[in-house]
């Protein structure tokens, strides 16, 4: 618990030496946000929570030069005292030219309520490419935090959001990464199971219809990964389906 500890502070430390404006032009930042209720909570193909309302709420403060500091924060509607997932970022975006811009992040991903599963705490880097919020191209560095396997793990996925029509439009992702796979079938939700693990690489992605008015977007996404019966840290595989409304502010 003490590393973990102080790989937070370390974390933290570096959020803050990563972002120099923010002492100097607090008067300009830019504060948003978001409020989102999710059927359940997907992260690159696996199940972060079970299949259970889950209730979502993002803050980010943008300087005008690109710099972003932003938590995020996920809750059980069932039970709402115990977040399942807290999420720290660190980044800078950049213009590319008049269609592309980057950006690099550094990320801290604080799954409070797996304590008792082998999905580990992680630190991730990522360098995305995004061309006129249309495509979106990236690779991650990832490195969990706790449990045995402490290792330096890679994914890199693609997301396509491409208008239908004035409010519709088709949203679809793909992507591979590396995660610890156990070799047995899946068994109860949050039953911990021991067993052999090793690295290696899964595909995963989805594909669906959002809805937008304003700052109101529904969407409906059917999930797909390449893991089978295998599950990655003990998790079980998501459900097909994932619903969301989400809100901007």
């Amino acid at each position: 618990m003490e590393a973990r500890r102080r790989d937070l502070r370390k974390f933290l430390a570096a959020m803050f030496l990563a972002c120099p404006w923010l002492p100097l032009q607090a008067q300009s930042l830019r504060f948003g946000g978001e409020l989102a209720l999710s059927s359940q909570l997907v992260d690159q193909g696996l199940a972060i929570t079970p299949a259970t309302p889950i209730l979502q709420a993002s803050m980010a403060w943008t300087s005008p030069g690109g710099w972003s500091l932003g938590v995020a924060g996920g809750v059980e509607l069932r039970a709402p005292g115990q977040p399942v997932l807290v999420l720290g970022r660190a980044s800078h975006a950049w213009a590319l030219s008049e269609d592309w811009m980057g950006q690099a992040s550094l990320l801290y991903y604080d799954y409070r309520a797996r304590r008792g599963v082998a999905i580990p705490d992680r630190v991730d880097a990522n360098l995305y490419f995004t061309y006129r919020d249309l495509l979106s191209i990236g690779v991650t560095a990832m490195r969990p935090v706790d449990g045995p396997r402490q290792q330096l793990l890679g994914a890199a996925d693609i997301e396509l959001n491409y208008p239908l029509s004035r409010h519709l439009s088709l949203a679809a992702g793909a992507g591979i990464a590396q995660a610890s796979i156990r070799a047995y079938g899946p068994h109860a939700y949050g039953a911990g199971y021991p067993g052999r693990y090793a690295v290696e690489s899964y595909g995963f992605g989805s594909l669906g219809l959002a809805w937008t008015s304003g700052r109101l977007r529904l969407q409906l996404d059917r999930n797909l990964n390449s893991l089978g019966n295998r599950r990655a840290y003990g998790s079980e595989g998501p459900r097909d389906w994932v619903a969301t409304a989400s809100w901007r502010f």
